[in-house]
């Protein structure tokens, strides 16, 4: 009966950790929008991975989670944290001076659509119809999220946004599928902390030619900087994988699809934008894509796997 009862607390506290996981990230958009005006796109990346470092840090500490890497696996983690953190943030916070944080979420949610399939092609997983089909919804969906009343505008600011996410999606599936070896031998939080580690030398190259640009910033960016990176890049995942572990990937999944819902609801709040729509179709088609691919069925292993399990 104890049993039973501390399971259900468990649960119960999984439920409310990737409810708050969701939130953090939902909001994010928002938070790095607010940030721009007065913090150049890669500095935002920059500084949220140091505060991300301190905050991941004080929690490996504590919990003593802490693992030995060998110089070769180093390496590979500093790949896959360039892919995963450096170029994903450049391409999403640069795409985010351009376009919307809702546009740019719902382009983001269609991202383990695509990892699913990338990981087929490469590990040669099986192939099915429903893959196929969720993957045709997700194109679709993201056509309808970054055109103009159905139409593309190669000439518009936001057209040039929409591209920058999709650059962003794409590092992310490349990140997802780099990381696959390396998540059989260390723990997400390990994981997560060396790869911001690595990120905050790697982003050098890209803040030398933004320094000249930096300001005393007022209180409201600083604290949305502060809650990009002890929230969003360090307690987020924390919460997340603490729900997987005790929900299930499945269940974490549907939890995840709700993101964008969030970033449109603050972003009309917050930022008061607007969805047209065709874009609102476009958000329903990926978030269906991604029902639909998580859904358990008899017999097909591949679609009751997570791609983003291994963050």
């Amino acid at each position: 009966m104890k049993e039973d009862i501390t399971v259900l607390k468990e649960r119960r506290l999984a439920l409310l950790l990737i409810s708050l996981a969701v939130i953090f990230w939902g909001y994010s958009f928002i938070s790095t929008k607010t940030i721009l005006p007065q913090i150049p796109p890669a500095s935002i990346a920059f500084f949220r991975q140091l505060i991300a470092v301190a905050t991941l840090g004080i929690w490996v500490l504590a919990t003593g989670n802490f693992q030995n890497t060998t110089l070769k696996d180093f390496i590979l983690i500093a790949v896959t944290g360039f892919f995963g953190i450096v170029l994903y943030f450049i391409f999403e916070n640069f795409g985010l001076q351009y376009t919307s944080a809702s546009n740019a979420s719902m382009i983001v949610a269609a991202v383990p659509v695509f990892t699913l399939f990338s990981e087929a092609l490469f590990f040669k997983f099986r192939i099915t119809l429903r893959m196929i089909f969720c993957l045709l919804l997700s194109i679709m969906g993201v056509y309808f999220i970054i055109s103009t009343h159905g139409r593309l505008d190669f000439t518009s600011a936001s057209f040039k946004g929409n591209l920058l996410i999709i650059g962003a999606m794409l590092c992310w599936v490349i990140y997802v599928i780099l990381n696959k070896r390396m998540s059989n031998k260390y723990s997400s939080i390990h994981l997560i902390l060396s790869q911001s580690a690595a990120s905050i030398f790697l982003f050098i190259p890209f803040i030398l030619p933004e320094i000249h640009q930096w300001r005393t910033i007022t209180l409201v960016p600083l604290l949305n900087l502060l809650y990009l990176g002890i929230f969003c890049s360090a307690l987020g995942y924390i919460f997340y994988i603490y729900g997987v572990k005790r929900l299930g990937a499945t269940v974490a999944a549907i939890f995840l699809n709700l993101t964008p819902v969030v970033t449109v609801i603050f972003g009309f709040l917050v930022l008061q934008e607007t969805i047209t729509v065709i874009q609102f179709c476009g958000m329903a088609l990926v978030i269906l894509s991604l029902t639909v691919l998580n859904v358990k069925m008899p017999g097909n292993e591949l679609a009751q796997r997570n791609p983003q399990e291994n963050i």
